[in-house]
């Protein structure tokens, strides 16, 4: 039988319509595979990275590679391709781009650009830098630190002294491997996860990274404080005096506030709100009359009443292993919630939660408040190294090649805090790295000509190309300020 048509149905198409639209389907398809263009493998001029070139002008003018050949000694064998400096040299390199991962940097390996502007014919393989890496001890973990206290050394010298506050934090580090060292510990994040821990202090304002620790994921913030403290102290620059030091719950101990007292030095530390802490709250809770309202337009601090948000108490606190009491001052901030009881009306309730924070400053409650707050800052900066430098980032298994490598990456990390500082815009001074990646450093272009003649040639763009100039501009004026003069003849 003959299919019939329904009324409903749409008719069929002809055998001759079907096949017009198949050849011009073949005619659509021919035509679109004609603007497939030949892909040949002989540019030996591009480069990923087009303004690599100031970092690599910068490095040079602050001396870096005398800095890393005089304090890192290695001994090599005689045939060895890469002098440890370099390879050291490189690794920084690779964090600034952004190729942290060991398989990634071979992408610097085909940048024929990039290995223009360096000066060099060949680029490692990343299993050179694993091996190197494995053959570095405790001594070269020594020598790092040391070439990061040079670093911060030379900075300050061009600046005038100043006060400074240090900021302190830890971090968890989680693990997807067997690396040694490795245990259970807190992790908000990936519970149950093996992890490291990684302990920072940075220059508030500034951000220059002084110190860093890598524990295990296990240790509390007060194990070891005191000597972290004393260690952060010995890498601070004569020209920066620390006026104080700012620290999360977990690091109010008593031994490094005794320290502090006994320099001169301001703390401010946030109080876990444990027993005693609680029972000071309790007692204020009975007596309204301590709360203080933290006025912003006000001179003096009026007291509070019910419908204040924000209120401080200052009450004098002794904890249990603690041998005499220090000021604490109690933030309470009020929260309405609506209640609403099976077959009554709505009722607004007020509720309270609350901050303790230790400090052996006169500061008022609302400056002190706010000075605590600048802390914040920090966790700004521990994600920058984690995300931009791949702190986070452990794949060796050798807890102590995996601290060596940190350490490159934080010397990376200090190298670009003063680049910016000195060659960029100052709308450009307060971003991370990821962002002057994407801005400035990593743009497609080509290295052409040789010799004096030698130049950068990139895309039509006029707000890189104000960049640019302010970066060449700046460049010249440091090159200016860093250029001994001639002693006069006696």
């Amino acid at each position: 039988m003959v299919a019939q048509n329904h009324p409903h149905m749409p008719e069929q198409k002809l055998r001759k319509e079907r096949r017009l639209e198949i050849l011009q389907e073949r005619r659509r398809i021919k035509k679109a595979m004609k603007k497939m263009r030949a892909v040949t493998f002989d540019n030996n001029s591009v480069t990923e990275a087009g303004n690599f070139q100031f970092i690599e002008l910068f490095k040079e003018l602050i001396g870096l590679d005398e800095i890393i050949g005089n304090r890192l000694l290695l001994e090599q064998k005689d045939n060895s391709i890469y002098l440890a400096r370099q390879l050291i040299d490189y690794l920084i390199d690779c964090s600034i781009l952004g190729h942290t991962r060991f398989s990634h940097m071979d992408a610097l390996k085909y940048d024929p650009g990039y290995l223009a502007v360096k000066g060099i014919n060949r680029f490692p393989d990343e299993s050179t830098f694993r091996t190197f890496l494995r053959k570095l001890e405790w001594k070269h973990l020594i020598q790092l630190i040391s070439i990061n206290k040079e670093l911060l050394h030379r900075k300050a010298k061009m600046e005038p002294k100043r006060l400074v506050w240090i900021d302190i934090d830890d971090t968890v580090i989680t693990l997807f491997g067997e690396q040694e060292g490795a245990v259970n510990g807190y992790n908000p994040r990936y519970h149950g996860r093996p992890s490291y821990k990684v302990r920072v202090a940075f220059i508030a304002g500034t951000g220059e990274l002084l110190h860093m620790e890598l524990n295990p994921g296990n240790t509390h913030g007060m194990k070891d404080f005191l000597s972290f403290v004393k260690e952060v102290e010995a890498m601070l620059p004569p020209e920066y005096i620390i006026e104080g030091i700012r620290a999360d719950c977990g690091f109010a101990d008593q031994a490094v506030m005794n320290y502090a007292e006994e320099k001169g030095w301001y703390y401010i530390f946030k109080l876990p709100k444990k027993a005693t802490v609680k029972r000071a709250i309790s007692y204020l809770q009975q007596h309204p009359d301590f709360w203080e309202t933290l006025a912003e337009k006000e001179e003096e601090i009026r007291f509070a009443t019910e419908n204040d948000r924000w209120a401080a108490a200052d009450i004098p606190i002794l904890l249990n292993n603690w041998t005499k009491a220090r000021r604490c001052v109690i933030y309470r901030e009020s929260h309405e919630t609506e209640h609403s009881p099976d077959g009554q009306l709505a009722m607004m309730l007020t509720t309270y939660s609350y901050q303790a924070i230790v400090t052996n400053t006169e500061e008022k409650p609302l400056p002190l408040f706010r000075s605590y707050n600048q802390r914040a800052n920090i966790e700004n900066r521990i994600d920058e190294i984690k995300e931009g430098y791949a702190i986070e980032q452990n794949s060796l298994h050798s807890m102590m090649t995996n601290l060596l490598f940190s350490w490159i990456k934080v010397i990376a990390y200090n190298v670009v805090v003063w680049f910016k500082q000195t060659f960029l815009p100052e709308s450009l001074q307060k971003c991370e790295v990821k962002t002057i990646r994407r801005v400035v450093l990593k743009v497609p272009g080509n290295v052409v000509g040789s010799g004096r003649y030698q130049h950068i040639r990139l895309a039509a763009s006029p707000a890189l190309e104000a960049i640019v100039m302010v970066m060449e501009q700046r460049a010249s004026e440091f090159a200016k300020r860093i250029t001994p003069g001639i002693p006069e003849a006696a």
